[in-house]
């Protein structure tokens, strides 16, 4: 009998989930999070589980972990010092960037250039070049990489990143740069653009690989903790880690290209979203993860969530395959306070794991989402099936000093503001992923999780017209969840311009087979025979002059032909869906294309239960008194246990579902339903 652990850190609680993989038995545990080194949770989490379980170490199979630790690392650009070799005469590359300034009107009166991720004067030129075709005009001068390896030696450095120009086309001079940086400055850290973006974009791919080079030490370090951690604790598991692309690899893997890493947690809670979507029969969901220092909202259209080829971290694009999401900075230890101009804020700041909120007793001051709830009713005293006990005195006395004093509201008020703004930062983000791209909410099912998203489910639909939620049976834990529910998955991908009259089939079979085969190289490393791999290709298009593309499905398992005639009809639907118009008729290029291959984990095992209760009475615990901000005075609520399988009749608004790892607030107009599959839908009652 064995055991599958999936553990996502977040920045207040570790969540960890036990899988029992022969009976489909599951157990959760949430523990809080040990910022200053995450695997100290980790391990200690897997052992109180084990123990609350009755498993031993040794019936671990598998260890699925999500982590930010590259996020974060990114955000507080924690970065060792390091150097850059580049192609002679492009020593400025970084610093030249792209001609475009963020923001949604490019307004450069504000924008400040971010700093370099490394500096200037780290950046060393050496002599070599080759062309856009993969022609060797100057070969690579080999003592010039020796001098600059040693010379970063000699000032300590131990990471580097080389990019040279066109090497997306043929790598041999940045493999060969490594080979004689390793030879003079074995211990060092090296990153080839070539290895992290197989991409023409200069700029992007530079950055990149600077990215990747700056956190490799940082990851190897903490992945070499954990697997030590484990080792002692007697736990031989294979140790895998989510990628942002929503798919695993091996932990030996990832240290290569961490960078692969970034949005690791949020993406497995996406990818829970999409199979709970299916199994529940709502296939178009916006998800909303409210952790305790973000929320993490997604879209989803049909079965899957959608797949970037690249994404934004801070001020930086990355490059690399990643779920596409969006953050804002409302979880339940973001803080609240009052800006010079007497304008009520909440976050981006939060209170974290240490000292947590006010309300947690840990040394916290500071009012927050939580302190908010909490003073309002909509929470228990006790959290975690009592586990942790919550100040309620502490909570009321930082709201009434930083917010309410300060604004002269009374104490009620004054908190229900805190929780009003943190569902319109919640909203502002929904509408990120759905207005700004033609979608109407009121069009989906609004699917809550992580620790703070059922408790305002109900809040966030009421201002968009969402009239559904579906409430998963674990939503504290999701993100652990779709550790469970993911495959190991690579990337690999090309650029190779070619025009939509011309195109050479021959040519496109010849370059998807050369990915192909690196997808199967990677994969068979990581343990997975070949007959078990599927593939899903892609191809990166765009008109003739355009200078930015989109990417369109290209199947692996039908005519080439067939599949390029549908792609470039997919290219003007897509088209037509970001920008509002097409131009059937002119050229289409084919700029690149991209290979995922996925190795199948066995799934777990679904277990149906068969219960039927008659009526929420008997899952009645109680009654509390709670704000109810539609008559905006506290009024009794019931209090009850949530149910994981069918219950007859509904319940209304105002009440409250309590369970281990959340908590649900019906609010008032709308009624909730327990139905088969464990999960709870949550339904607009009467329409405003």
């Amino acid at each position: 009998m064995s055991w599958r652990i999936a553990i996502d850190t977040g920045g207040t609680f570790t969540d960890i989930v036990a899988l029992e993989e022969l009976t489909g038995r599951r157990e959760v545990l949430k523990v809080n999070s040990t910022p200053k080194d995450p695997s100290v949770a980790l391990v200690s989490g897997i052992r109180e589980i084990a123990q609350r379980s009755g498993f031993r170490a040794d019936e671990i199979s598998n260890v699925l972990h999500g982590t930010t630790a590259a996020t974060n690392a990114i955000l507080e650009s924690d970065y060792p010092d390091m150097g850059l070799i580049v192609t002679r005469g492009f020593r400025d590359i970084l610093e030249i960037r792209r001609q475009d300034v963020p923001g949604d009107f490019g307004d450069i009166t504000w924008w400040i250039k971010p700093e370099r991720v490394v500096p200037l004067e780290m950046v060393r030129e050496v002599t070599e070049r080759i062309d856009f075709r993969g022609g060797v005009i100057r070969p690579l001068d080999e003592n010039e990489v020796r001098e600059a390896a040693l010379e970063y030696k000699a000032l300590g450095v131990n990471a580097l990143a080389v990019s040279f120009i066109h090497s997306y086309v043929d790598p041999s001079h940045e493999l060969r740069c490594r080979e004689l940086i390793a030879e003079v400055h074995p211990e060092c850290y090296v990153s080839l653009s070539s290895d992290i973006i197989r991409e023409y974009r200069e700029y992007e791919r530079t950055q990149g690989t600077c990215l990747n080079t700056g956190i490799m030490p940082l990851m190897s370090s903490y992945i070499g903790r954990i697997e030590k951690r484990l080792a002692d604790e007697g736990i031989s598991a294979n140790l895998y880690i989510m990628k942002s692309s929503g798919g695993l690899a091996k932990s030996a893997e990832l240290v290569k290209r961490p960078l692969n890493s970034v949005l690791s947690g949020p993406a497995a809670g996406v990818m829970a979203s999409a199979s709970n979507g299916q199994l529940s029969g709502y296939r178009n969901l916006l998800t909303l993860d409210v952790g305790g220092t973000s929320a993490d909202i997604a879209l989803i259209e049909g079965s899957m969530p959608r797949i970037l080829n690249a994404g934004q971290i801070d001020d930086y694009e990355i490059k690399v395959p990643m779920v596409d999401m969006t953050t804002v900075g409302a979880g339940g230890g973001s803080i609240a306070w009052v800006a010079d101009n007497g304008a009520l804020r909440v976050g981006p700041d939060s209170a974290g794991s240490t000292p947590g909120p006010a309300c947690y007793g840990r040394g916290g001051t500071r009012p927050t989402v939580t302190d908010a709830h909490l003073v309002l009713g909509r929470i228990s005293p006790a959290l975690l099936g009592g586990s942790i006990g919550l100040d309620a005195a502490a909570a009321r006395s930082a709201i009434e000093r930083d917010v309410a004093n300060r604004l002269g509201l009374s104490l009620e008020k004054a908190a229900d503001g805190i929780l009003e703004i943190a569902v319109q930062n919640m909203i502002s983000g929904i509408r990120r992923v759905s207005v700004s791209r033609g979608r109407d909410p009121r069009k989906f099912t609004l699917l809550p999780f992580g620790g703070g998203g059922p408790m305002h489910a109900c809040l966030v639909a009421d201002q968009l017209g969402i009239v559904t939620i579906l409430v998963p049976a674990s939503p504290g834990a999701m993100s652990a969840e779709g550790l469970l529910l993911s495959d190991v998955r690579v990337d690999h991908a090309l650029t190779s311009v070619k025009r939509e009259l011309s195109l050479n089939i021959n040519d496109v079979r010849r370059e998807l087979d050369q990915l192909k085969e690196k997808c199967d190289l990677d994969l068979v490393r990581q343990g997975f025979r070949l007959d078990e791999i599927r593939y899903e290709a892609s191809a990166e298009m765009r008109y003739v002059g355009q200078a930015y593309e989109i990417r369109v499905p290209l199947s692996r398992d039908v005519g080439v032909e067939v599949s390029l005639r549908d792609s470039f009809e997919q290219f003007h639907a897509a088209h037509e869906d970001r920008y509002g118009f097409s131009l059937k008729g002119q050229e289409v290029e084919l700029v690149g294309m991209a290979l995922a291959a996925f190795g199948g984990l066995a799934r777990p095992q679904q277990i149906a239960s068969t219960q039927m209760i008659e009526g929420w009475e008997q899952l009645k615990i109680g009654s509390r008194k709670m704000f109810d901000r539609a008559v905006g005075e506290f009024v009794s609520s019931q209090i009850y246990k949530r149910p994981f399988c069918r219950v007859s009749g509904s319940i209304s608004g105002p009440s409250i579902i309590e369970q281990y790892d959340t908590t649900i607030v019906v609010e008032s107009g709308w009624q909730a339903n327990s139905v088969e599959g464990g999960f709870l839908i949550l339904n607009k009652s009467t329409r405003n």
